[in-house]
């Protein structure tokens, strides 16, 4: 597949506006860490980052964030084809026959826009958060980055409920795929196509994206080049050490290849609900629709939403629902 440079715009809300040189290997910012997690500024690895080019990052120095902007697909492309399950309830769907599946070609993958803004000033929290389904964090590459799963129950990790019929597979060798209907491409493990391009032998990864909680990702390379399993980290796929942007040390995310968790599964860092990424905007959405928020919460209910008796209940269309909402884990 042809790749875009990783090279992204980086706009700067008080200074002048400067295009990022775009060499490899990843530049090596020298910025100052707290081992505590506590008064971090990552701000200047943000500002250097290998951003790709359908990436704007707009610092923001007032008020310690950053914004993310993207198209949402991967710098190096879709797969050629993807496998799709009919009936998204039946997961896991390792068991499940060929004819259970459809294949969605790579051209029928679709920019779904991201523009999320993050913090630059990451804290560790009391007690961690768990992630949910959805959007956690964000890729150089301007892809999503989701946890481990694809059932709010937690119990169907994708990457290991990954099946290939006719050389299509549910999920790509990049790791990631797109939701059923070609939007939202996401990786749920290692983005092997952004590591493999700028993490080098014998050293630690180079930053592969940021959590919405502000804290830095990488892949499973750590110091001297060693793999990284979830053995070498916290409940949260995380640990505090030097890495090529932070030589002093920070709080950082591994994405790891060894067994799930090969995603981030809890939030380290303080999060706010609204940032997670992982529920949609249920204001925004209620807003659209010209009804309460409160009464499409308790329309939707707690699991996986019946959209029949929530578009009952609401008085509008099935369709309606489904436009305004995100689509389903899986369709």
């Amino acid at each position: 597949m042809d790749k875009r440079k990783l090279l992204g715009t980086l706009v700067l809300s008080t200074a002048a506006a400067a295009m990022l040189a775009a060499t490899f290997p990843p530049p090596t910012s020298l910025v100052a860490q707290s081992a505590s997690g506590a008064g971090t500024d990552t701000s200047a690895a943000i500002a250097d980052a290998n951003w790709s080019d359908n990436v704007t990052i707009t610092l923001n120095a007032e008020e310690d964030t950053f914004r993310y902007q993207s198209d949402g697909l991967p710098a190096s492309g879709p797969a050629d084809a993807y496998l799709v399950p009919e009936d998204p309830s039946t997961m896991p769907f390792n068991d499940d026959p060929p004819e259970s599946f459809f294949t969605l070609s790579g051209d029928e993958i679709q920019e779904t826009p991201i523009d999320t803004t993050i913090t630059t000033e990451p804290v560790l929290a009391a007690t961690p958060t768990a992630t949910d389904l959805g959007q956690i964090g964000v890729a150089i590459d301007g892809a999503r980055i989701f946890n481990d799963y694809e059932d709010r129950e937690r119990q169907v990790v994708a990457l290991n409920d990954n099946v290939i019929h006719d050389h299509a597979a549910f999920v790509d060798e990049c790791n990631g795929h797109p939701l059923g209907d070609g939007t939202t491409y996401h990786y749920h493990g290692v983005p092997l196509c952004i590591s493999d391009e700028i993490d080098q032998e014998g050293t630690h990864s180079f930053m592969i994206g940021v959590l919405q909680d502000g804290f830095p990702v990488y892949a499973d390379q750590g110091l001297d080049g060693s793999t990284v399993t979830n053995a070498d980290l916290d409940e949260c796929g995380g640990h505090i050490e030097a890495t090529p942007e932070f030589p002093d040390g920070i709080y950082h995310y591994h994405l790891t290849a060894d067994e799930a968790p090969y995603s981030i599964d809890c939030y380290a860092g303080e999060v706010e609900v609204a940032a997670r990424g992982g529920r949609p905007d249920f204001g925004a959405v209620a807003e659209t629709l010209g009804i309460s928020e409160a009464e499409l919460v308790e329309a939707l209910g707690d699991g996986p939403p019946d959209f029949e008796a929530a578009s009952e209940a609401l008085g509008i269309s099935v369709e309606e629902l489904r436009q305004a909402l995100p689509p389903p884990p899986g369709q």
